[in-house]
């Protein structure tokens, strides 16, 4: 049996490792959101000294820093584009694009200064006799405040209710009408600076029409200097706040240049003052002041000035965060704007690179060691070798010229049936022609759906096994249409056929329909013949003088053949597009094999190009690495490299 006391020292041991535990998991995330709670504190001090509304720094006013940071740099760097006194763009261009950015707050705007305009009349009427209304101004510039209201609210109004997800503007007459001229108050600022004026100019003239008909000081010069006993027209406090109230709605609208509202809130109280002074001095110095031993002509010019004041120190402050909103506005454009520069030039150097679906593949998707790759049934492949130029002698500018011209030819080749080129190595140019999405047997690319999409977990490529027929020399033969009878033209031409007379069937000449699989072999031999053409006009323009005892110095030499192959991309790091298969083993052999200013190809590239119609000289057997010796076929080409027609060889007779 268990001793009782040692297993209550077991579950005591138990109970105050799970406390430990338990306190150094709560001590540990005491101590993780304290350092969470200070960063977080810390970048919330840093971005408020970043904005303008910030709190002020002492030490930035009267010392400068040597050492800047980035945030204190731009900052400077924006002050000094900005004027101080009037808070203008220096650059002239800036101010303009930022005076014709539309006013969103434009219609709240007019809503609050038609409520104020209301305001103002009532008091009007309230304080004035009936005998001096001015029944006819009110009423007018009743209706055209609220024309503008209406307007200004019109297309707001008209998203929000009668607005369809189909339909993004009214299709009526009058209703469009009144949708566009509502967007243009908005936008124009011509209009904006028109509706400031036309408001504050009523707001002006409904606080003046209190003074109309009153008599001036000097009607007032035999009275009694008492307040009470005097004929008054006009309570002067009265017209005083409302011109502080008239001050204030001047600074209301946000697109208005700063200037203009500082000036003509300004002049508002220059006029008032005026009118203080001179015209009813009598008037307002016998109004209550605000202090016993204050003239009361002074109370009611500084209740002005400290109204403008503020105002205007408000809306500096207001001007300058718009200004600062729009300098960061126009700095993300321009991080925008660059990003889009550096996407193009990124695409522009990976379609250089990649054949362009397989550069949109890498655009549109982040790989991870996915293998990507094409299988294609009949792709030509191309060798075109540059004989006779060494690097050291004539350097890399003249290759560079060379390669330049040949992809020159290469954009001519961009049609359905596309030539892509696919590397340079030393002096040779590889080419290859049918490398199209559209055509490949199976595609292995991740997340992407291509015709015939074949996706397989461990990324190998699946055995294929088509229709295919070979004969003892190792030349594979694919049967396509009347291919037989051209077959049996190379027979004859090697003088392999053993028979006795055998009737020609009907030749397949070249503007019949032949499909595509097989026009990727001509496409190639078409491309070679303008690379030679491309090759002797470069040498007749820039090497005369050079090597002229050579015959075949800067010719070139070019082996073709077809068949199937693989096309892809492996690694992740610095992709290239590269093929893979018998066709350019091949074709690589037919080069290294070839003759300078020939074309030679296989025996099967050879049956292919005759069905078009195109000359193919059997040559003899050539030694190949790796196949040994195998027929091979020189393309047939007169003195301007155009291709010669096919002419089957004579049949011999027994005797």
């Amino acid at each position: 049996m268990h001793d009782p006391r040692r297993r209550m020292r077991e579950q005591q041991a138990k109970k105050l490792s799970e406390a430990s535990k338990a306190n150094f998991m709560h001590n540990s995330t005491l101590h993780q959101y304290n350092q969470v709670r200070n960063q977080a504190k810390l970048e919330m001090c840093r971005e408020l000294d970043k904005m303008p509304i910030g709190r002020i720094q002492l030490t930035k006013v009267f010392r400068r820093s040597t050492r800047l940071t980035q945030d204190e740099i731009e900052e400077e760097t924006f002050r000094r584009n900005i004027s101080s006194c009037c808070l203008f763009f220096r650059i002239r261009n800036w101010e303009f694009q930022y005076m014709q950015e539309p006013d969103v707050m434009l219609k709240y705007s007019i809503a609050l200064s038609w409520a104020i305009y209301m305001g103002l009349l009532s008091i009007q009427l309230l304080s004035k006799d009936a005998r001096y209304h001015y029944w006819f101004i009110d009423g007018t510039t009743i209706i055209l405040l609220t024309m503008l209201l209406i307007i200004s609210w019109y297309k707001k109004l008209w998203i929000m209710y009668m607005s369809d997800a189909d339909v993004s503007s009214p299709n009526g007459r009058l209703s469009g009408f009144l949708f566009r001229l509502s967007d243009e108050m908005q936008r124009n600022v011509v209009i904006r600076i028109v509706i400031y004026f036309l408001i504050i100019f009523s707001y002006c003239a409904v606080a003046i029409m209190q003074v109309l008909g009153c008599s001036r000081d000097d009607d007032y010069a035999d009275l009694e200097p008492s307040y009470e006993e005097r004929v008054q027209c006009f309570h002067p406090w009265i017209l005083t706040n409302c011109m502080t109230l008239i001050i204030g709605m001047s600074f209301l609208f946000t697109r208005i240049p700063f200037i203009v509202k500082s000036c003509f809130s300004a002049l508002i109280m220059l006029a008032y003052s005026g009118l203080v002074v001179f015209e009813f001095n009598i008037i307002y110095a016998s109004s209550p002041s605000t202090n016993v031993n204050f003239n009361a002509n002074f109370s009611h010019t500084l209740l002005m000035l400290i109204t403008l004041g503020i105002f205007h120190l408000m809306e500096r402050q207001t001007e300058f965060i718009a200004k600062v909103d729009y300098n960061w506005k126009r700095q993300l454009m321009k991080k925008q704007e660059d990003a889009l520069i550096t996407n193009d030039t990124i695409k522009v150097l990976l379609t250089n690179i990649l054949p362009t679906h397989v550069a949109d593949f890498y655009l549109s998707n982040q790989l991870q060691n996915e293998l990507y790759y094409e299988e294609y049934d009949n792709v030509a492949v191309m060798f075109a070798s540059i004989k006779n130029f060494d690097t050291d002698k004539i350097g890399l500018r003249v290759l560079n010229e060379i390669i330049c011209d040949f992809d020159d030819v290469l954009n001519k080749y961009s049609q359905s049936l596309r030539v892509e080129k696919i590397k340079v190595a030393n002096w040779t140019y590889m080419a290859a022609c049918g490398l199209d999405v559209s055509r490949s047997e199976q595609v292995n690319a991740p997340q992407m759906k291509f015709r015939n999409v074949s996706l397989m977990p461990n990324g190998r490529r699946s055995r294929y096994d088509g229709a295919r027929t070979s004969n003892t020399d190792g030349v594979q033969r694919v049967p396509y249409g009347n291919g037989s009878n051209i077959a049996l033209d190379l027979d004859l031409e090697r003088g392999q056929y053993e028979g006795n007379v055998v009737t020609s069937g009907p030749r397949i000449s070249a503007t019949q329909n032949v499909g595509s699989s097989n026009e990727v072999v001509r496409v190639m031999a078409e491309f070679a013949l303008d690379l030679m053409r491309t090759m002797r006009r470069f040498n007749t323009e820039n090497m005369q003088t050079e090597y002229e005892g050579s015959t075949d110095y800067g010719m070139l030499r070019i082996g073709i053949s077809h068949g199937r192959a693989m096309a892809g991309v492996v690694g992740i790091s610095k992709p290239h597009y590269d093929i893979w298969g018998n066709p350019v083993n091949m074709a690589s052999r037919m080069d290294s094999t070839g003759l300078p200013g020939r074309i030679q190809v296989t025996e099967n590239t050879a049956l292919k190009l005759r069905e078009f119609n195109i000359q193919c000289n059997y040559r003899g057997m050539t030694f190949v690495k790796g196949r040994g010796n195998i027929p091979t076929y020189i393309i047939g080409t007169d003195s301007d490299y155009q291709f010669l027609p096919h002419r089957p060889p004579a049949l011999k007779k027994e005797d």
